[in-house]
């Protein structure tokens, strides 16, 4: 057979000339071969003219003259560190290597006769490795020159070609990524092989399955994915070429068959969803063959469309999509398409395991639904905005550019849909990095916090090397923990870092949209300075679209400012012509008139002159006309147009979007839909988006299908203006803010429409009471029968609909916008509103918890329990409510049906909400808790001694710190929000007024700003010295501190120094006015008030003894406030200095002072322990607050002057409500330190516990909390005291010992112990200075003192007295001293003398018993046994009045004015004496011995104190008692006047006190003077108390409490057990040993030496081991004979406290927090015990539990407990506060 070779090589008119006769003679006309060559034209790779010799290519390859072509992978570029694997497949119809080789023709000069120079290149080859260079290059060659040498052979047969030379190039290498590129046909062979790898992945030993296992990349070159529009015209021609020898009718065919090519698209997105392809890009061209120009494009973008991946346009035709001669325009975009698809198989994205894994580390901050999404149409319309996006695109490529573009633009401009396009050509281009959408309808994403992670999720999840990096930066950080800085710095700066390439040297992009729907502008602004920081670091461009929010950043250089209000007029105007033209045009074509000049010029044009310059207009007026039924598009339109003027219109923008708004209402009213005003009511009202189904629900409207029928015709009318999701999940949205503006604005809207804002939430409020009402009184919760049900178990049970949700969260707010909006019109709604609290509150704090909205709840309810249109009623009920949420919010957060039983058994007994719904129920707090609610709060555990306390000023948060830290905590909740560790010692801190920041001034002269919710930090160092004060002030947007001499400025926002003032005075800076512009001076004589702004003076105030932490101003800045160390309070005008008001009350220094919000209250607090309210106006104290168990160091008042917070040296912040109405804590008897040591008496009726500091054991009924008798341990151990003028220090005296105490110390630890006496310490005295100590003894010498902390040491010894001396006393300047002896003789004494005695008084017949000077030194008096009392004079030693009362006086004293003189007699009476005259008065009242006794600064009364343990004050006027005072359990030594208002009192009982004079009432109460009770133990018969009292166990009677003692150890006793038969104790103490006691020979049996770690220990009921705890909550087992340990294992807790063996092989241990039982064999913790019904109460992570009823617990807070111990009956918490709670197990109830 003659084939045809030379066909193309002739013209079609030869060919029309010529006659092949072949077997049956077949002529072939002229027409026919012009046919023919439009069929190879149209096909055919393009014939060479060059011998292929000449073209470089692999010497294997197969020469194209070839009959037949073997399908091979041809290498043309093999590097030894290749990464990726290129394969190029050709096209239908060429042939290699001529399909990939670009053909340059080189003009030659005119004059020259030679042809044109023709340049060929090989791309592939030459070009291609330059760009990637770690690239393998190969190309696929097979039989594809079908009009020539073709065989017939099908698709698949050539994929299965490339598959198997694929496999065999890769042997070594399988799982290197591949980059396919295939031309035309050739991409079809792509995803053909693909699809069968795929297919082979089933059988295990094919390893083709390899290929479609790699991670690839396609790039299709003109393929024709749906088929080509020549496809059926090949297909007709190639039957006409078929007797030529060319059989491709197959292949053709498939060009045509949109079923098969269906058919392949399906099972190649099936490849593609396992998500091994990463990227596909498809080309097509954009002209014709040149044989082919009438036709078009051979491959057009419809043609090439895949549907995963961009359509790319090529300026070209077909046959030169895979050729390029040059490195042109064209091929730099085809590698610039490449690249991405390149660095993404070589930077892969991470796996899905990877994935999960970053989820799992940044769990919680990531924002859902906040990135831009492909799948939704959200972008600008085709066409329009091109030369906006056009320019930030340019922007986004070039890395040259700022690194940081800022989009802004009013409302209705267009951000969004741009920032949306944008995503779409970024990712497209496959440079976008990450994206994040605020929005106004999805609160979430404005919270800042999420940002960095939600946005490194994403980075991680595009790139597998940024993935690696994220995780390695998490791996022992929790996201959750870090602030701003480090959040950034671990989640972008660092793994995106340029240095790292995370992206192989590619920049992406991050967009960020919306950032003006953030409610926060400065911590927007805060992100965007951080952003520009730390911009030019890393592999990112940020490109930001808001509203304009600030010009601070206008001369930043890395930033780009783009404004879209500024863009030329004609250019908005246009894009926006072409979005209307292109949407009414779609509604031609839908209605069949596109063509047919409809819409008109006119009509298109009039549209835009009313939307110009607003998107939101075209947009909303195109969705209107278009939401119309066909047959109304056209009138809907002209009725638009004609409904307002088209030009020289005078009305704005907003004018004529209302006026449309407007329009859209009338034509939905005309529907009379009856439900379309109550639709938008509850929409406009709405917190949030409801869908159809929850809105139907909401208004009653009908049950599931039936509602959200009625509510979907309701808004089919506003679709234009509402978005109505087709999901009946997703909420309804309005379009745009400005319609909701429209429809409550009754000068817009018309009056069918206007809707009240104050009916709708009205209306809506009582719906959703209305739903809660139906829906919580299902029993759903309740049938949950196990109340500690974990809250994943109960979500499994309830099912919460969107509508009950809705209803849960809001209704409170409704009622709150009721109230604000129409003032006394709520009857009605707060029937309802009392109703729910008096029925379902619980209920719904249930569902609350279910929702994870506890927080929410407990600041809801504190707005309707404050606003002043609620009734009592509910203010009292949401107060209730409140309290409740907030007391157990962390037991509710995951055991939320608590709330029916632990949460109701801890709150007071009277309280409503108790009444109502406490239950009957196994547990009963029958001891510790309050009748009522209380003033306090909240007690929040700060783990060491506050330093200082803040409230933000709208009094939501409250923040504390210590030398650990800074911590702030949620009010209403009480939640901890934020934990900050400062990088050093803190002096000051401050919150800013709406609680976001927090600045801190440090030791080291430094000041610290953080951001309270993402813990961002700055710092600034400011001045040399330490920060003395700091404050925010400019509405935050200043911090303004002081330091010594200066005072600076520091701007939150810049991070710079503003100002830094040089003071004029010498001094430093206290506290700041509210505004900044003054501030309290500390100078080195006076206090000044200067100008903070310049340093000037204002006036000069002279405060001595104040406490420099007790400054404050008043809100206004013209008061100053100061607390003063004897514990008065001073307040003085700003301007004139005067002083206004002295506030008198506490007992001790004054620590803080603050003002309240209105300035007419100040709170101050104590070392006293207290905290008190002041009126302003009067200086009245209005309120006394008790609770805190040590000194008072900060106080604070929120700005709404209805709470106060408190910050202690018990380690404790406390929140006070200073509100009318609450019950105030009444002060207690006594100042109590924490409980330190429990005990149960047998029969569970008694405890018996002690505190701190104390030598009593209190007894307590255990049924109704009642105290006995308590039982005092070691009494008269005082000798004699004496308390300074000032009452803040003491000296006592024990035996020889002398002890000092300073009570300005959060403790009454002995600062000094002094010994050196030979015998008894008879008498004690402070000097007026407290320098000095002078102590007479029974040793006849009197001892002077240094009491330095510490440092305490004898100075000098003074002899001379012949027997004890039994009184001392200074002179009022402390230079003399004198002393009465038993040798009947006063001696005076000068101390700063070498030879100290001046002078021997004699006179008197007995015993000199109390000797005191004169104010003025010049007389002294003495009382005596001889009955007499004696004045002197000093100079001359002569008696001056001398006299003799019935029995022996024991106590004397001066007045002031020296002209006066009382005494107490041994007869019970007290005589006051005119020194110049005769007696003035006899008092009596005492009922024995008058020990001591003091006149009153102002010399008219006299207090007493006596054996009869009284204290008693006097008239001496009247001469009768006016105060009588009891509390003292023992003799009274020591009394004195520290002012007129308050008197101090010492006694043998161990006690200091202070009494309020005029009320006779107990200030305060410092136990210092005792030995320690530290143990306490009962035997199982309750016959006697064990008790350790130092080193001494004493044995006593519980009635007397008189006993035995055991003694031997020489350090405090810390822990007593006794052994099952009470015949042996087991003692612990601090001497470091464990001894064994018999306790009826009361002697020592054992020792165990040298166990330092041991706290407690317990015997076996056999008496033979020994268990010990350790402080690290080891035990020790140990052989009471051998001392032999047998046993050793940890328990997992610290410290144990107690423990005692339930029977041979269980051990109870009791912690701080915990009661376990262990099993002493396996050394783990086991409850399997015979007996399990006496087994003791447990309690294991805050849950009480009885072995013998495990499913039944209850829970209480771990908070404040300092000691816990249980029987089987009830369980004991001893708190920090010296308070007993006890919980009582009643097994009978269920």
């Amino acid at each position: 057979m003659l084939r045809l070779q030379v066909v193309l090589q002739l013209s079609p008119v030869a060919l029309g000339t010529i006659v092949y006769f072949t077997g049956g003679g077949l002529f072939i006309s002229g027409a026919t071969c012009i046919c023919l060559l439009f069929l190879q034209l149209l096909f055919l790779d393009e014939v060479s003219d060059t011998p292929m010799a000449s073209i470089p290519v692999n010497d294997n390859a197969s020469p194209p003259q070839e009959k037949q072509v073997t399908s091979r992978l041809h290498i043309l570029v093999d590097p030894t560190d290749a990464l990726v694997d290129v394969v190029a497949v050709q096209g239908l119809g060429s042939a290699y290597p001529h399909t990939w080789v670009g053909k340059e023709r080189r003009r030659r000069a005119w004059f020259s006769r030679s042809k044109p120079e023709i340049n060929k290149v090989m791309w592939l080859k030459e070009y291609l490795p330059k760009d990637f260079p770690a690239t393998r290059i190969m190309a696929f060659e097979y039989n594809s020159r079908w009009l020539y040498e073709a065989d017939f052979q099908g698709l698949e047969e050539h994929a299965t070609a490339l598959l198997d030379a694929l496999v065999e190039q890769r042997q070594h290498s399988f799982s290197r990524p591949i980059l396919f590129i295939g031309h035309s046909y050739g991409g079809l062979v792509v995803k053909q092989a693909l699809v069968l790898s795929h297919k082979f992945e089933t059988e295990g030993t094919d390893h083709r399955k390899w290929i479609a296992r790699a991670e690839s990349g396609i790039i299709f070159l003109g393929t024709p994915h749906q088929g080509s529009n020549y496809g059926m015209i090949a297909l007709a021609l190639s039957f006409i070429y078929r007797p030529l020898g060319g059989n491709y009718t197959q292949v053709l065919k498939l060009l045509s068959d949109g079923e098969r090519l269906v058919q392949l698209d399906n099972e190649f997105k099936e490849v593609l969803s396992r998500g091994a392809t990463k990227r596909t890009i498809c080309f097509y061209e954009t002209k014709g063959q040149v044989w082919t120009w009438a036709f078009g494009p051979l491959v057009t973008r419809l043609s090439a469309r895949l549907g995963q991946g961009p359509e790319v346009a090529m300026e070209c035709n077909h046959n030169e999509m895979n050729r390029f001669s040059e490195r042109d325009e064209r091929y730099e975009k085809f590698i610039g398409k490449l690249k991405p698809v390149y660095n993404l198989l070589i930077n892969p994205v991470a796996n899905e395991v990877v994935k999960n894994e970053l989820l799992k580390r940044l769990s919680g901050r990531i924002i859902n639904g906040s990135a831009y999404s492909s799948t939704e149409v959200g972008g600008c319309t085709a066409g329009t905005r091109e030369t906006i996006l056009n320019k930030l695109m340019d922007w986004a490529r070039d890395s040259t550019q700022e690194k940081v573009c800022w989009m802004t633009g009013m409302a209705g401009t267009g951000k969004t849909t741009i920032a949306y396009t944008l995503c779409e050509r970024l990712e497209a281009d496959g440079i976008l990095g990450a994206s994040f959408f605020c929005s106004t309808t999805e609160d979430e994403t404005h919270n800042m916090r999420h940002l960095f992670p939600t946005l490194a999720y994403a980075l991680g999840a595009s790139s597998q090397k940024m993935a690696d990096a994220l995780l390695g930066a998490l791996r022992d950080k929790n996201v959750a923990d870090m602030n701003l800085k480090d959040t950034f710095t671990a989640l972008i700066s660092t793994p995106a870092s340029i240095d790292t390439s995370p992206f192989h040297e590619e920049t992406r992009a991050i967009v960020l949209d919306g950032f003006d729907q953030v409610k926060d502008r400065d911590r927007v602004e805060g992100i965007v300075s951080f952003i520009l920081e730390h911009a030019d670091a890393v592999a990112l461009n940020f490109f930001i679209s808001s509203r304009p929010l600030s010009d601070k950043f206008k001369m930043t250089p890395q930033l780009w400012r783009f404004d879209l209000y500024n863009r030329p007029e004609q250019e908005v105007r246009g894009d926006i012509k072409l979005y209307v033209q292109r949407r009414l045009g779609e509604l031609a074509e839908r209605l069949g008139d596109k063509g047919k000049g409809w819409p008109a010029q006119e009509q298109v044009d009039a549209i835009v002159d009313r939307a110009s310059p607003l998107f939101i207009y075209a947009s909303t007026v195109c969705s209107y006309i278009g939401e119309e039924d066909d047959s109304q598009i056209k009138r809907r339109l002209k009725a638009v147009i004609d409904k307002a003027p088209v030009k020289g219109s005078t009305k704005s923008p907003t004018d004529k979007l209302y006026a449309l708004y407007a329009q859209i209402t009338d034509t939905a009213s005309k529907r009379c839909n009856e439900d379309i005003k109550e639709v938008l009511g509850l929409i406009v009202a709405a917190r949030d988006h409801l869908s159809t189904q929850s809105i139907g629900s909401l208004l009653f409207l009908g049950d599931g299908a039936e509602g959200e029928s009625r509510v979907s015709a309701a808004l089919g009318p506003l679709r234009s203006v509402l978005s109505v999701p087709n999901d009946q999940n997703e909420g309804v949205r309005v379009i745009h803010t400005s319609f909701p503006d429209f429809l409550t604005d009754p000068a817009r809207s018309n009056e069918t429409y206007y809707l009240n804002p104050s009916e709708c939430h009205r209306k809506l409020a009582t719906n959703c009471l209305s739903l809660m009402e139906r829906m919580l009184d299902k029993d759903e919760i309740e049938g949950l029968q196990v109340p500690y049900s974990p809250m994943d178990k109960v979500k499994e049970r309830v099912n919460i609909s969107g509508a009950l949700e809705y209803s849960c969260v809001h209704w409170i707010s409704h009622v709150v916008e009721v109230y604000d909006l129409k003032p006394g019109s709520a009857k009605e709604l707060e029937e309802a509103v009392t109703s729910f609290f008096e029925v379902r509150v619980l209920r719904w704090l249930v569902h609350m918890s279910i929702l994870g909205k506890l927080g929410h709840a407990a600041t809801s309810l504190r707005k309707l329990e404050l606003h002043s249109q609620a009734s009592a009623r509910v203010r009292k009920a949401s107060m209730e409510a409140r309290r409740l949420t907030s007391q157990s919010h962390s037991l509710l957060e995951d055991y939320p049906l608590q709330i029916y039983y632990s949460a109701l058994v801890r709150i007071p007994k009277k309280s409503d909400i108790a009444k109502r719904f406490r239950r009957d129920w196994n547990w009963e707090v029958t001891s510790g808790l309050a009748e009522d609610w209380e003033r306090c709060e909240g007690v929040l555990g700060m783990g060491e001694w506050v330093y200082s306390v803040v409230f933000s000023n709208d009094g939501r948060m409250v923040a504390a710190y210590s030398w650990k830290g800074v911590r702030i905590w949620s009010v209403e909740d009480l939640k901890e929000l934020c934990v900050l560790s400062p990088p050093g010692d803190l002096t000051c801190i401050t919150l800013s007024s709406d609680g976001k920041s927090i600045a801190a001034g440090f030791e080291k002269g430094g000041i610290q700003i953080w951001d309270v919710e993402t813990k961002n930090e700055r710092v600034q160092d400011i001045g040399k010295g330490s920060i003395s004060c700091i404050a925010f002030i400019d509405k935050d947007q200043e911090v303004i501190c002081g330091s010594f001499e200066s005072i600076c400025r520091y701007s939150v926002k810049s991070n710079e120094r503003l100002t830094n003032i040089k003071l004029k005075l010498k001094g430093r800076p206290l506290s700041f006015s509210r505004d900044g512009k003054r501030a309290i001076l500390e100078g080195e004589v006076y206090i000044y008030i200067i100008d903070a702004e310049t340093g000037e003076k204002i006036s000069t105030l002279d405060i001595p003894e104040f406490n420099k932490k007790a400054a404050a101003f008043s809100r206004d800045g013209e008061k100053v406030v100061f607390g003063l160390n004897d514990g008065k309070i001073r307040m003085l005008d700003v301007q004139s200095g005067n002083e206004e008001a002295w506030l008198i009350g506490h007992v001790n220094a004054v620590t803080s002072v603050a003002f309240s919000g209105d300035d007419q209250r100040i709170v101050s607090g104590s070392r006293d322990d207290s905290v008190r309210i002041w009126s302003v106006s009067d200086g009245k104290e209005e309120m006394k607050l008790v609770g805190h168990t040590e000194g008072v160091a900060s106080v604070a008042y929120s700005d709404d002057g209805l709470r106060v917070a408190s910050g202690s040296w018990d380690q404790t912040v406390r929140i006070w409500s200073v509100e009318p109405g609450l019950e105030e804590r009444q002060s207690s008897s006594e100042n109590r330190w924490r409980v330190i040591a429990l005990a149960l008496s047998s029969d569970s009726q008694r405890v018996f516990h002690t505190r701190g500091g104390e030598r009593r054991i209190y007894i307590q009924n255990v049924d109704d909390g009642k105290e006995e008798r308590p039982l005092i341990v070691g009494r008269d151990h005082v000798n004699t005291v004496a308390i300074s003028n000032n009452g803040r220090q003491a000296a006592t005296a024990s035996g020889k010992r002398l002890q000092i105490y300073d009570f300005s110390y959060p403790t009454s630890i002995p600062m000094v112990n002094m010994e050196g006496h030979d015998d008894l310490i008879l008498s004690v005295a402070l000097s007026p200075d407290n320098q000095k100590v002078a102590t007479g003894s029974h040793d006849k010498t009197i001892r002077i003192w240094d009491p330095k902390i510490d440092e305490g040491k004898e100075e000098k010894r003074l002899e001379g007295h012949g027997d004890s001396v039994w009184s001392v006393s200074f002179s009022a300047d402390g230079s003399k001293l004198v002393s009465g002896s038993s040798d009947h003789t006063i001696r005076i004494w000068d101390l700063e003398s070498e030879s100290p005695m001046i002078k021997t008084l004699r006179g008197h017949s007995g015993p000199v018993l109390c000797v005191a000077f004169s104010s003025d030194s010049q007389m002294v008096v003495s009382g005596s046994q001889d009955k007499t009392v004696h004045v002197w004079d000093v100079e001359t030693g002569e008696v001056k009045q001398q006299r003799m009362y019935g029995d022996s006086i024991w106590s004397v004293a001066f007045s002031s004015s020296n002209s006066k003189i009382v005494s107490g007699c041994n007869d019970h009476t007290i005589h006051v004496l005119e020194v110049e005259g005769g007696e003035m008065a006899v008092l009596e009242g005492h009922t024995d011995a008058v020990i001591s006794v003091a006149f009153s600064p102002d010399q008219q009364r006299v207090v007493s104190g006596s054996h009869d343990k009284t204290v008693r004050i006097w008239d001496l006027e009247t001469g009768k008692e006016v105060r009588g005072v009891v509390g003292h359990t023992d003799s009274v030594q020591f009394v004195k006047f520290q002012d007129d208002d308050t008197v101090l009192s010492a006694s043998h009982d161990g006690s200091c006190r202070s009494w309020d004079v005029q009320t006779g009432k107990q200030e305060t109460m410092v136990n210092a003077f005792n030995n320690w009770v530290h143990s306490i133990a009962l035997p199982s018969d309750d016959q006697f108390l064990a008790v350790g009292l130092d080193s001494t166990i004493h044995i006593l009677d519980m009635e007397t409490g008189d006993g035995r003692t055991l003694q031997g150890h020489t350090g405090p006793v810390g822990s007593i057990a006794f052994s099952h038969n009470n015949e042996k104790i087991a003692s612990v103490s601090y001497d470091r040993t464990v001894r064994i006691w018999d306790v009826e020979k009361m002697e020592e049996e054992k020792r165990l030496n040298d166990t330092s770690s041991t706290w407690s220990a317990a015997l076996s009921p056999d008496s033979k081991i020994v268990a010990l705890g350790g402080w690290d909550g080891t035990i020790w087992l140990l052989n009471v004979e051998t001392r032999a340990m047998e046993k050793k294992f940890k328990s997992g807790q610290k410290e144990v406290l107690s423990m005692s063996f339930i029977d041979d092989t269980h051990l109870l241990l009791r912690f701080y927090d915990a009661i376990r039982m262990w099993n002493v064999e396996t050394g783990e913790e086991d409850e399997d015990v015979a007996d399990r019904a006496n087994l003791p109460i447990l309690l294991c992570d805050g849950w009480i539990y009885s072995p013998s009823a495990p499913n039944s617990r209850c829970w209480f807070p771990l908070d404040g407990i300092s000691r816990v111990i249980s029987n089987a009956s009830c369980i004991v918490f001893g708190l920090m506060s010296g308070d007993i709670v006890v919980v009582k197990f009643k097994e009978s109830r269920r």
